[in-house]
């Protein structure tokens, strides 16, 4: 054994062997298995997300956060009046200008790399091999909407709880909370960690939630309507991800049940959010699953044996291939396609209800009623046709849409495209 100045590392040769393999370092020996772990898993995290990105057409959501996110700060604030949500990452989309959906998707993306590089980073390598497929998680790392913030935030609390840093996870639920609404119900946690302290002890960080009273009294204020559709969280969400066949939903139900044998802080730090997001009725299939990714992860990478997590790792990829094949398949949104012909018309263009939106992100167009420009995601009926342009406009709206009756009374109709 001699020590090599120049290079910096031990080198060793067993005695009356001479092999090459003998005198590597044994430091980057050590390493390689490592290394090659780490590539594995990511590409495992990277290869469904990216084939998502591209395969997943943009769809309404997407289109509001594009449009929100190009007004100013003060008129993104002014939007969330008549919406739903924090304003967190509107203001970080609108910073880096007006980007097309394929660059804020990437952003998301960006934004769901970082917990899977911590938990590479401590070598938990089971918790990242099963956050790699997780189907949510997989689904809203390439969403252009805030979830991926959020759930990075809420991980990142997650992490400094563990490492008894509860001022830090304070900050982090914090900023979650500014991120989406589903950051609000990991402010709990703060009082979950490995060592018992006082109640005391842990309500001195808590305090830095008092913070969040702005998002509170932005939440009260926006109308009701804009969280209803959440009442119908038991129907699964077909449009977001393909229902998976019955056979791999039940294998992946059994696994899960076998992975689920023991509860610890992991598991705490799973339920106590999804109960209250099921007890205030914001529960939503898919979306809030990917917020609870990363405990749900350590959970069962911790509890359970190499032969589970590997099964489930195969049941996630087989769910992520399944849904990713179907997003590749499915036809043009009617909206989308409706939007897509208007876009080659000549002459002035008249949109309404929620075509406006899916028309004014290719083409320029005039509301009908100009009150559906103050914010296309949610529909403004007209009553009367008293802003309608002078002379022939083309029109793009629902066939039965209200504004057809009224164009109909004053005007000669001729269909365009069905």
């Amino acid at each position: 054994m001699r020590y090599d100045a120049r290079r910096g590392v031990i080198l060793s040769r067993e005695d009356g062997e001479g092999s090459q393999e003998a005198t590597q370092p044994r430091i980057l020996r050590s390493f390689a298995p490592l290394r090659m772990t780490t590539i594995g898993i990511a590409t495992l995290f990277l290869a469904p997300r990216i084939a998502l990105l591209f395969a997943r057409q943009p769809f309404f959501d997407e289109l509001f956060t594009r449009w929100i996110s190009a007004r100013s700060f003060e008129g993104i604030l002014q939007a969330l009046r008549y919406d739903s949500g924090p304003p967190l990452y509107y203001f970080i989309i609108h910073a880096i200008g007006d980007p097309p959906i394929l660059v804020i998707r990437s952003v998301s993306l960006l934004f769901s790399a970082v917990p899977l590089i911590w938990l590479l980073k401590t070598r938990r390598y089971g918790a990242a091999a099963l956050l790699s497929v997780f189907p949510p998680a997989v689904l809203f790392a390439v969403d252009a909407r805030s979830y991926a913030l959020c759930a990075m935030f809420a991980a990142l609390g997650i992490f400094a709880l563990e490492s008894e840093k509860p001022y830090a996870a304070a900050w982090l639920f914090l900023a979650a909370a500014y991120s989406h609404y589903y950051g609000a119900l990991f402010f709990p946690l703060i009082l979950c960690g490995d060592r018992l302290q006082p109640v005391l002890g842990r309500l001195k960080p808590a305090a830095i939630l008092i913070l969040f009273a702005p998002g509170a009294w932005l939440a009260l204020h926006q109308p009701r309507e804009s969280m209803a559709w959440l009442s119908v969280f038991f129907h699964y969400p077909d449009t977001l991800f393909a229902k998976p066949p019955e056979w791999l939903l039940v294998i992946g139900a059994a696994v899960v049940v076998l992975a689920m044998y023991r509860l610890e802080r992991y598991a705490a730090m799973t339920f106590i959010p999804l109960v209250l997001a099921v007890a205030l009725g914001i529960y939503f299939p898919l979306r809030f699953e990917s917020m609870i990714a990363v405990p749900l992860v350590l959970w069962f990478a911790q509890i359970a044996r190499r032969e589970i997590v590997a099964l489930l790792v195969a049941v996630g990829m087989a769910i992520c291939v399944f849904g990713i094949i179907d997003h590749a398949e499915r036809p043009v949104d009617a909206y989308r396609d409706a939007a897509m012909h208007a876009r080659t018309l000549p002459g002035p263009v008249i949109a309404s209800g929620y075509l406006y939106l899916e028309t004014i992100t290719l083409r320029p167009a005039t509301a009908f009623p100009a009150e559906q420009a103050l914010h296309p995601g949610w529909r403004a009926t007209a009553t009367s046709g008293s802003d309608l342009p002078s002379g022939t406009f083309i029109w793009v709206g629902e066939l039965r849409a209200p504004e057809l009756a009224i164009i109909e009374a004053s005007r000669r109709v001729t269909p365009l495209y069905v």
